[in-house]
């Protein structure tokens, strides 16, 4: 009798899952992949690799005409890929939530200002914001500088014409950029890659990432009884408890220095501090920010600032690899601005002048956003155009199609830096977003892009760069290749 009660409301809560799947679908007015009971769409990712997340989103763009509807278990998502979609969702001052591929990195980031969300997100981005004033991002090019000194030696041992991949190498040099800025201390990651920290981050990238494709992992019940687990926890432990030594030992030297802001609104402006120093100095409603607050909002540029630099760089670097024209043209550039002295340090000004350089970043990022899909839960019901998007549905943005859409770019899949000079910008402002767009952009944006021109341009100058194979594109957390990117160099004479 029992066990017949029991197939009874399993059969019922089936039922009425598939039901509400089906309703809802219905009620949007999107079309989408057929949904099975229960799994939905599930099934259909069993043993998808990322490299598959990005073909699937893909066939989803081009059969359901950049708007497709999908279920997975209990979970309602809507794949949006093009402009005008999208524009409704990323501009919104309302739609502020991320969803809920972002709650695996809670353990990780906390509530730091990628995961967070109203008066926590709104409160941190408001004082975080002047950390990247000019003032400050013009302190950090001797970083920068230090940085691409040492990685072009470490290129020098591999510039004898053999392929290789990029992406380990300029990975740490992006690393070491990032802590040296924002914590102020060097982890000599390049000098250094078998370390702790650098592992850690490693390790707990491909499991966030392994969650977000993985339908029982992705649930907490499974995941705590899976190995990767503990791994995980480790991992935490290490970087983690890396982090609270620098921030306890910095705030003691503050405390000692006697060093203090008067007014928050001069954050970045007068004061040339560590992205560190201006966390441990500011107050949020008049009281200091709790360490814990510190250390989230630390590790969450560590990993935001880290590998979606490195991402972006090493696929500048394979479309300068692949495109000689454009090679020669950024060189060009490189001996306007520098002369014969090309081993001259390059100056704040002297960045302001690489435009072609820049256009060829942009245009590298068009085709190979470092973070192809964001996404946003919506905490109300929102209608975009024609259609109805339920409260509870989580709105997957897909940079990655969008921006190789062949109705919003001609001839999409061709490289062409002209596309953004400055009389063929792209007209829409949500046509090109690989650092988002709207009131959750990425607040580094700037200090990227200064980064990237520093280690590109130096490199450029110092080596001829040919293309290895074709990458074959994977993402969740940023865009990879699964046999890497491989070019090979050789320097210049």
């Amino acid at each position: 009798m029992l066990i017949l009660l029991l197939l009874g409301v399993l059969v019922t809560y089936v039922l009425v899952t598939w039901v509400n799947a089906l309703r809802e679908k219905r009620k949007s007015k999107l079309d989408g992949p057929a949904l099975l009971p229960v799994v939905g769409y599930g099934h259909r990712l069993i043993g998808l690799d990322s490299a598959g997340l990005i073909r699937v989103f893909g066939e989803f763009a081009e059969a359901y005409n950049d708007a497709a509807f999908a279920q997975i278990l209990d979970e309602r998502y809507v794949v949006l890929s093009h402009p005008k979609y999208v524009e409704h969702i990323i501009s919104s001052t309302e739609i502020i939530t991320k969803g809920r591929s972002y709650n695996f990195l809670h353990p990780w980031l906390g509530q730091g200002l990628l995961t967070a969300t109203g008066y926590r997100w709104k409160s941190h981005r408001k004082f975080l914001t002047p950390a990247f004033h000019f003032n400050i991002l013009a302190s950090f090019l001797p970083v920068f500088i230090k940085t691409s000194r040492v990685l072009t030696e470490k290129l020098q041992q591999r510039a004898d014409g053999t392929p290789f991949d990029l992406f380990p190498i300029i990975a740490l040099a992006a690393l070491d950029n990032v802590t040296e800025s924002i914590m102020g201390v060097s982890f000599n990651a390049l000098k250094d890659s078998e370390s702790k920290y650098v592992k850690a981050i490693e390790t707990l990238s491909e499991i966030v990432s392994l969650r977000m494709r993985h339908v029982l992992l992705g649930n907490d019940f499974f995941f705590s009884l899976s190995p990767y687990k503990k791994t995980q926890n480790e991992a935490l432990e290490i970087l983690h408890g890396h982090t609270r030594k620098v921030i306890e030992t910095r705030r003691n030297q503050l405390e000692n220095e006697k060093v203090k802001i008067e007014n928050n609104e001069d954050i970045g402006l007068k004061n040339k501090y560590a992205f560190l120093d201006l966390l441990l100095l500011a107050e949020v409603d008049g009281k200091p920010i709790s360490d814990e607050s510190v250390r989230e909002e630390v590790d969450t540029f560590m990993f935001e600032g880290h590998d979606t630099t490195a991402s972006g760089i090493v696929f500048s670097l394979y479309c300068l690899a692949k495109h000689e024209e454009v090679q020669k043209k950024v060189l060009e550039e490189q001996k306007s601005i520098f002369g014969d002295d090309l081993t001259r340090e390059p100056t704040y000004a002297d960045l302001q002048q690489m435009k072609y350089l820049e256009c060829v970043i942009k245009e590298a990022l068009r085709l190979y956003p470092s973070v192809p899909f964001i996404q946003r839960r919506l905490t109300q019901d929102v209608d975009v155009m024609d259609f109805h998007l339920s409260k509870g549905t989580s709105v997957i943005l897909n940079i990655f199609h969008l921006q190789r859409n062949p109705a919003v770019f001609e001839d999409p899949l061709l490289f062409n830096p002209e596309r953004f000079f400055e009389t063929a910008k792209p007209g829409n402002a949500y046509n090109w977003i690989p650092f988002s767009a709207g009131p959750r952009n990425c607040i580094g944006q700037k200090f990227a892009m200064m980064e990237m021109k520093v280690t590109l341009a130096a490199i450029v100058r110092r080596f001829r760069l040919a293309p290895g194979p074709d990458p074959d594109l994977c993402g969740a957390l940023i865009l990879k290749a699964t046999q890497g990117v491989n070019i090979w160099i050789k320097p210049r004479v």
